[in-house]
Order: C-alpha cells, then structure tokens, then sequence
C-alpha cells in the first residue's frame, strides 16, 4: 500500500489529537503529505418575529471566525511540519462530515483520519454522528481513532 495524501479531520480536541498523532506517524512511514482540516460550520440561532429584540452580532462576526479558524489550522500544520512531515492546513466552513469528503474528493487523498468522537444524545440521534457519515460515503479508506 502506498499513501501519497492523508487527510486528518481535527477540532482541535485531546480526541483529535489521537487521530493526529496516528495520521503524522502514517504520513511519516510513508512520505505522504498531510492536509489537516478543520471545519468550523457557525449556526447562529434566528430571531422569530414573535420575539422583541434579536440577535445583533459585532461589525466582521464571521469573517473574525473564518480568520481564526485558519490561524489555529495553520499553526498545528506549521507544528506538523516542524516534525519533518510535510504538512497544510485547511479552514473550511462546512458542516464537519461534508467539509471532510468534499476536501477528500477535491484533493484525491488516499486516506482520510478522523477521530470517532461525536455527538451525543438526541443531537447524535437526529443528525447521525460525523465519523459514521465519512465512513459510509468517503472516496478513500477511513482509519477511526478511539479516543482511549
């Protein structure tokens, strides 16, 4: 088998960073690239005409949002190429699980990892959990890393 593009989904959670130490170690032993992703996806609640008020969000809201999340991408894919793998980040926003496939189409990776965290309860239940979506519709093998 022979990896030439790994890519590694993170939230920056201490469970992401288990799918990122397996995703280095992998792109390491084969001289792969890493594209490390971050999908941030801002749902802002919206204010029924019912309720007085509403929601008034500061001057540049999401454009501040899309800066850091590619700031925070940016500097663990600088961390990463500091171990010697060759490594970029990527901010995207997007729901996680399609932000995942869509990069993994878009770039023709090899293999995508992920951690198998989730959402829980009735929010897990409603929307399916984002690793089991990446799973069943990724265009490239799917390692998950537990977080234990």
């Amino acid at each position: 088998m022979k990896l030439n593009t790994i890519l590694v989904a993170t939230d920056f959670s201490e469970h992401a960073e288990k799918a990122m130490e397996t995703a280095i170690d992998l792109a390491d032993h084969f001289e792969a690239e890493l594209i490390v992703l971050h999908a941030y996806n801002v749902e802002i609640p919206i204010a029924s005409p019912m309720m007085s008020g509403g929601y008034v969000l500061p001057t540049g809201f999401f454009e501040q949002i899309a800066t850091q999340a590619r700031l925070e991408v940016e500097a663990v894919a600088k961390k990463v190429n500091d171990r010697g793998v060759k490594a970029i980040g990527v901010a995207l926003d997007e729901p996680a699980g399609m932000a995942i496939i869509d990069e993994a189409t878009r770039r023709n990776v090899d293999m995508i990892v992920m951690g198998t965290r989730g959402l829980t309860g009735l929010k897990h239940i409603a929307l399916g959990s984002t690793a089991d979506k990446v799973v069943r519709t990724a265009p490239c093998p799917v390692l998950t890393v537990g977080a234990n």
